[in-house]
């Protein structure tokens, strides 16, 4: 069987504790100042890959310098002064220097594409009403490409029978065995 798939060639996670980070937050929180920070949370699973560079190493065949900026959609969120609730957006930025395995030239050519998780679980507003933040987060880079992938198949899955349900006082006589076991 011939599978279309995007096949992931090489991937790394990168685990990072950003303490003291200024969110850029895409416009004022509604309400009555002062803020407090309650929460920022990642909005997606995709992070978006900009400023990206890709380096062969002559010493490694077949591996390459990943450099590159994530930017991670974050939803803050906020409470005014008088209790209310709302929520911004915004996004950290994180550059990523990394090693990777790409493979050789080809018709079809790979991408390098980063998927990402984000937690922030505290926060504050300075003076200037800028965010700062101790965000949590996960970074997953991965080298793909578009592949038709060729399994061996056995056949067709099987399909079990349905079982209908019904109260029958013969079903645990059909259940029996048919003969005794024994020796």
């Amino acid at each position: 069987v011939t599978i279309a798939c995007k096949r992931v060639l090489d991937s790394c996670k990168k685990c990072i504790s950003l303490e003291n980070t200024r969110l850029a937050l895409r416009r004022a929180p509604q309400g009555v100042a002062p803020f407090t920070f309650v929460n920022g949370l990642s909005t997606q699973v995709d992070a978006t890959i900009s400023d990206l560079s890709v380096t062969r190493l002559e010493e490694r065949p077949c591996f390459a310098r990943i450099k590159c900026t994530v930017s991670v959609p974050v939803q803050v969120t906020v409470d005014d002064a008088s209790g209310v609730r709302s929520t911004v957006p915004s996004e950290i930025v994180v550059p990523e220097d990394i090693v990777m395995y790409v493979p050789e030239a080809s018709m079809f050519p790979f991408e390098i594409v980063a998927c990402a998780s984000c937690n922030c679980a505290a926060g504050a507003f300075d003076a200037d009403g800028n965010c700062n933040v101790t965000a949590c987060m996960t970074v997953i880079t991965k080298v793909i490409a578009e592949t038709d992938l060729l399994v061996p198949a056995y056949g067709y899955c099987p399909t079990p029978t349905a079982v209908d349900y019904e109260e029958q006082i013969c079903n645990r006589f059909f259940d029996l065995p048919m003969y005794p076991s024994g020796k």
